[in-house]
């Protein structure tokens, strides 16, 4: 799940001084996974002291206001700890809350902000984005073998939501296992029995595919039909590991279970 930070709630806050309150002017930013809350004072505020912070997310065109509760670490993020924030939101109806996120596979109901260039997103662990980055494809650091970290990224949430023509029409479901791994060694495949080759993946989606993940919600005759650059690498015979790791596009390699067609 992601959403599209785009207004703090609490532009001025307040400290009260001598019998008196003066009001600080804030800027919420971003460092990593972390939110950073810069005083015009020259303080900062971050981890338990934002507790309590309510933002504005924007989320298909709707606002949600959402309220931090909790802020924690992922000490086994690969490539260092990610801070995660339990945020959650309040029912219009009655204002009771509940969390924005929902578990992820370790049950977690936490996410954490992603820049975005021009500004930054909220994203849960449940969904790609947020396990790409504790995978270790972390956009915001520096290059990978002078590969951007973001082209990384990217071209694992295509390889985790199935999203062969980087077009945003995934073909997972939840809850589908996979293996990723890349070419840089970040992320080392694990041996998985029955799993085989699925895909080589770059930035802008699949550069080839050997077999679909989920039989019945794309066929490789579909790929082949909607991606025209994809004609021509499709199937085992013309998509293999062996022969992708000499394609300087594919950055992202994964492995999936080879699930028969259904007998008519």
């Amino acid at each position: 799940m992601r959403f599209i930070l785009y207004l703090i709630a609490i532009g001025l806050i307040s400290f009260p001084s001598a019998n008196r309150v003066w009001a600080i002017t804030a800027q919420l930013v971003t460092e990593g996974t972390e939110f950073v809350v810069r005083l015009s004072d020259g303080r900062s505020l971050r981890d338990a002291e934002l507790i309590g912070l309510k933002l504005i997310l924007r989320q298909e065109g709707q606002d949600v206001e959402v309220r931090i509760d909790g802020v924690s670490k992922d000490e086994k993020a690969v490539g260092g700890p990610v801070r995660l924030y339990q945020v959650s939101v309040a029912d219009p109806t009655n204002g009771t809350r509940s969390d924005l996120c929902q578990p992820d596979v370790n049950g977690r109901k936490v996410g954490f902000p992603l820049s975005s260039g021009s500004g930054f997103s909220f994203t849960c662990t449940s969904g790609a984005e947020g396990k790409c980055v504790l995978m270790g494809y972390r956009p915001w650091e520096t290059h990978q073998a002078g590969v951007p970290m973001s082209d990384l990224h990217r071209a694992c949430v295509h390889a985790m939501r199935a999203d062969y023509g980087g077009d945003n029409r995934p073909a997972t479901k939840d809850g589908t296992l996979v293996n990723v791994y890349d070419r840089f060694g970040i992320r080392k495949p694990v041996f998985n029995p029955g799993m085989e080759f699925e895909a080589a993946w770059g930035p802008d989606g699949a550069v080839c595919v050997a077999h679909p993940r989920i039989v019945g919600n794309v066929s490789l005759d579909d790929l082949a039909e909607r991606y025209p650059h994809l004609k021509n690498r499709l199937g085992a015979l013309s998509c293999s590991e062996e022969n992708m790791r000499s394609e300087p596009r594919a950055l992202i390699f994964n492995k999936s279970k080879v699930v028969p067609n259904a007998p008519k």
